[in-house]
């Protein structure tokens, strides 16, 4: 019996005979691959921390982040070893590697770890999918996990392809941390989640990470004395 993973391969080995280097080889048909690196690199403070791409295809984050002027430890892993292949030519300095999420362990050494597009077609039990490899990626992390999806807020449905619940995304990172995030506002049809490590709450119940990057009058009330 031919695995989800196997299907995954074959598929985008399928793409890469027609597209070549190409964003469509990985399902991104429409030119939109820069916004959604900008959404996901909005997590957190990036420069100067370790970032892990899980599911990085030709490893055009870490074009990205060398295109902002990131500074970082960048591990690019990937499951297709021939979109791999054309990604170390690409990117002859990146750190890329081959790894199954669901045989390999999930190295614990970078800050944050971003997905994007790994649960974009269907599986067996693709709720069960996400939630393993959500949670194999908030264990490992330092500081917290950017991951993009498409959304069943839609107004047309590829039967290939796998739409998925925000609200259900939300209930399984909330499962992981009490912080978590959800961004359904810069495209239509996809949307993505944060998911935070640091839940250190200050005396008066506000996440201490949030409320000490606010000006210190805005920390209490004594804004109002200026207004």
């Amino acid at each position: 019996m031919t695995t989800d993973n196997e299907k995954t391969k074959k598929r985008y080995d399928e793409r890469l005979k027609i597209f070549g280097y190409n964003p469509k080889t990985l399902g991104w048909l429409k030119g939109k691959q820069g916004l959604r690196f900008q959404i996901l690199t909005s997590v957190g403070k990036l420069d100067n921390s370790s970032v892990l791409d899980l599911g990085c295809g030709f490893g055009d984050l870490y074009g990205f982040l060398k295109y902002c002027n990131i500074k970082c430890n960048y591990l690019g892993l990937e499951l297709n070893p021939n979109i791999l292949e054309i990604g170390k030519k690409k990117y002859p300095k990146a750190e890329l590697d081959i790894f199954n999420v669901e045989k390999n362990d999930m190295p614990k050494k970078f800050d944050w770890i971003i997905i994007s597009g790994m649960f974009n077609f269907k599986r067996k039990r693709n709720y069960d999918f996400i939630e393993n490899v959500l949670k194999k990626a908030f264990k490992s992390c330092k500081k917290g996990i950017a991951v993009d999806f498409l959304s069943t807020y839609v107004d047309f449905k590829n039967s290939n392809v796998n739409y998925v619940s925000p609200e259900k995304i939300f209930k399984i990172g909330k499962k992981l941390s009490k912080r978590v995030v959800i961004r359904h506002d810069y495209m239509p049809f996809e949307f993505c989640i944060y998911i935070y490590k640091n839940q250190i709450l200050t005396k008066d119940n506000s996440f201490k990470d949030a409320k000490m990057k606010l000006k210190p009058e805005l920390r209490s009330n004594r804004w109002l004395k200026y207004v």
